[in-house]
């Protein structure tokens, strides 16, 4: 028996058992990612038959499929999209996906949708982006800031916590957050600027300052410091003459400018503001030329566009809060019978 059955000892058997064994398992491994593979598949192939309509720009349907033709659709979708025909980049990436199973489309296809504004249609491409590669950060902030638009607060907070468990410094975002959630509350105007007022102690951001002068700005006063007043100058200009505090300006000589150069005061202040722009009207003020006035101009830090209107998010690439104020002087508008404040 010894003979036909070696001893277990054997240098031999105990070969023959680890090669037995790594084949099993190199075996059960491939057929586990066959069968993943499938799965993923089966659960892409699904999650484009909710995006099936009879409305299609392309006619894909019945367009044949080959290897060769991967590259040359998808740089096709791409001009589609950069031209904002959005609806054929979307029958493109569609087809791709359904023909190729890639992934990597998929962010593709999200975004398309996206500029497109299917705002609903984007999210549930972003989540299945996510599915594939969860620690995707530029994929999570997009779909924060989607979130965000539709007002759904707390979605967008757990995209947040997402974020920092990664290490992505997360405090303006979380502000803004806070920030809407206060202007969206259907509560009385003072509850809103008490909360507003908390937002302001806790973070000691201008932004939220804004949201304060802008809700009430003859309380307001009582938070401004001297370190925000070319952070918020805009805000300060368009203020009316009674809902300055005339005590907190006469100690404060860029204020005191400020409000010399719009005619407000009668007396120019002795000082500079450190404003070229501000200092250039005033000085015009004193010679009695009133036919100047300031503009602003707001600069996004991130992607250097700049706008006549200040963002919560840059209208370009949705940086929370990304942009400085530049001043200069245009000419004087005609008053105009009304107000858009």
């Amino acid at each position: 028996m010894e003979a036909l059955f070696p001893s277990y000892n054997d240098p031999i058997v105990s070969i023959l058992l680890l090669l037995g064994t790594i084949f099993a398992v190199s075996v059960i491994s491939y057929a586990y990612s066959l069968w993943k593979q499938e799965q993923k598949s089966k659960e892409l192939l699904k999650f484009l038959k909710s995006f099936d309509s009879n409305e299609d720009s392309l006619d894909t349907e019945n367009m044949p499929f080959e290897k060769g033709m991967v590259k040359p659709l998808f740089l096709l979708a791409l001009a589609y999209e950069k031209n904002g025909e959005y609806s054929k980049a979307i029958d493109l990436f569609i087809y791709l996906i359904r023909h190729t199973q890639d992934t990597l489309i998929l962010s593709h296809l999200a975004d398309a949708y996206h500029k497109a504004g299917f705002i609903q249609r984007a999210i549930k491409a972003y989540k299945q982006v996510l599915r594939n590669f969860p620690r995707e950060k530029e994929v999570l902030y997009t779909l924060e800031y989607l979130y965000e638009k539709l007002n759904k607060f707390e979605k967008a907070r757990e995209a947040i916590e997402v974020l920092e468990a990664q290490g992505e410094s997360v405090t303006k975002l979380l502000l803004a957050l806070d920030i809407l959630e206060i202007k969206h509350t259907p509560s009385p105007a003072n509850e809103r600027f008490e909360s507003l007022a908390n937002v302001y102690k806790r973070s000691h951001n201008s932004m939220a300052l804004r949201e304060l002068f802008l809700l009430n700005p003859k309380r307001a006063w009582q938070y401004y410091k001297p370190t925000e007043f070319q952070k918020i100058i805009d805000i300060l200009w368009k203020l009316k003459l009674n809902e300055i505090d005339f005590d907190i300006i006469s100690n404060n000589i860029p204020l005191a400018q400020l409000y010399y150069a719009k005619g407000l005061l009668d007396t120019k202040p002795n000082g500079t503001s450190t404003l070229f722009a501000l200092d250039l009207l005033a000085s015009a003020r004193a010679a009695e030329n009133y036919s100047a006035e300031l503009r602003f101009i707001y600069v996004c830090q991130s992607c250097k566009h700049s706008y006549p209107l200040p963002f919560m998010r840059c209208p370009s690439c949705h940086r929370v809060y990304s942009y400085s104020i530049e001043v200069s002087i245009e000419e004087s508008k005609k008053e105009s019978g009304y107000s858009l404040q």
